[in-house]
């Protein structure tokens, strides 16, 4: 039997987001939407989000889920080095407990899990982002 560890800012953030993301995919059409991300995604494999993209409805949808700075600004300088040296996938693991919350939870662990490379290269250039502003306001990461 193989133990799984569950990255430890990741558990934190999904914890303290979990009932406003249900309640917010509930509401939603998520099939329409993860029909349209997997036409986008098999469209543009190789994409790379620009400033534009993340204005759109579906940068704010992956912001919504994946990024927020005021989480992120309130970790302790180690809290800052497990989330910047973490993706994804560690990502999709602390979510994927909640999936026998939520059906909706479920579905968006999957599709997370089914195109992680894509996902892993789209968070990478948020994250190099987010630690270069971070560095900026004087935090060492």
């Amino acid at each position: 039997m193989t133990v799984t560890t569950i990255n430890p800012v990741w558990a934190s953030f999904c914890a303290r987001k979990i009932e406003d993301w249900i309640d917010w995919l509930s509401n939603i059409q998520i099939d329409s939407y993860l029909e349209l991300s997997e036409r986008f995604i098999a469209l543009n494999p190789h994409y790379v989000p620009s400033d534009n993209d993340l204005a759109s409805s579906s940068g704010q949808t992956f912001e919504r889920l994946m990024i927020d700075e005021q989480f992120i600004s309130s970790l302790s300088d180690q809290g800052l080095l497990i989330w910047a040296n973490s993706g994804v996938g560690d990502f999709v693991l602390a979510l994927d407990a909640y999936s026998r919350v939520s059906i909706e939870i479920r579905r968006v662990t999957r599709f997370f899990a089914k195109h992680l490379a894509w996902f892993e290269r789209v968070y990478a250039y948020l994250r190099a982002e987010l630690i270069a502003d971070l560095r900026e306001q004087g935090r060492r990461i």
